[in-house]
């Protein structure tokens, strides 16, 4: 089932290194990212990866969870 998740800045956006992660995350379906609100929604294949992961690489990202779409 695909799952989706909005997830915020919480300092200065490094776009080059989100769109890094993701690409190299199976399992990730899309991402969209809104420069002007320094947001970004990510979508998963939750049979492939779980959302704690994805949770825990935004974090590391410097991203906090603001909703689940």
């Amino acid at each position: 089932m695909i799952q989706a998740a909005r997830f915020y800045c919480t300092g200065t956006p490094d776009y080059g290194a989100l769109e890094e992660q993701m690409a190299h995350t199976p399992g990730i379906t899309g991402v969209a990212v809104d420069r002007r609100t320094a947001g970004v929604t990510v979508g998963w294949e939750d049979t492939a990866v779980t959302p704690q992961r994805i949770e825990l690489m935004l974090n590391a990202l410097g991203y906090r969870k603001c909703r689940s779409i």
